[in-house]
């Protein structure tokens, strides 16, 4: 049920509300390293633009994962996992643009614009995904899902 969330925040985010090491680009098992030359002096909730490109990747990795068919939720929340690990600072980046408020909000929303396509995309493989339907009722994966939202 948690990740009907996930892909709500998708859909909402892009225009329709919105969310890799910055270092390094988006790195998880079912994605593909993109390096970013990081702007120290810019928090990533402050970069509307880098914050977009990482969040659709982020999403984009969500949504591998799920299209792949899988009963084994215990394995699925480890991706999930490694996921919210590998993406730790681009939640924590979301949840702070949620909260600032009005202009942040905004400000990422038209960040998001171009992106549109590709996460409206991830969200109907994510509404759709057989796994997420199979395993919502998992707790492991339910508390995966969980911390994808940012909640600890």
């Amino acid at each position: 049920m948690r990740l009907l969330s996930i892909a709500a925040l998708v859909w909402i985010g892009c225009g329709h509300a919105p969310p890799t090491s910055p270092e390094t680009g988006t790195s998880h098992p079912t994605g593909s390293a993109t390096p970013i030359a990081p702007d120290a002096q810019v928090a990533l909730e402050d970069d509307p633009a880098r914050l977009a490109m990482l969040s659709t990747q982020m999403y984009q990795a969500i949504a591998k994962l799920l299209a792949e068919p899988s009963t084994d939720c215990g394995a699925v929340a480890a991706k999930l996992d490694a996921i919210v690990h590998d993406d730790a600072e681009v939640i924590a980046a979301n949840a702070k643009v949620l909260r600032a408020g009005h202009q942040k909000i905004q400000a990422l929303k038209a960040a998001l614009e171009p992106h549109q396509a590709d996460l409206d995309a991830t969200a109907q493989t994510i509404g759709a995904s057989q796994t997420m339907k199979t395993c919502s009722s998992d707790p492991a994966f339910e508390k995966a899902t969980d911390r994808l939202l940012g909640e600890p």
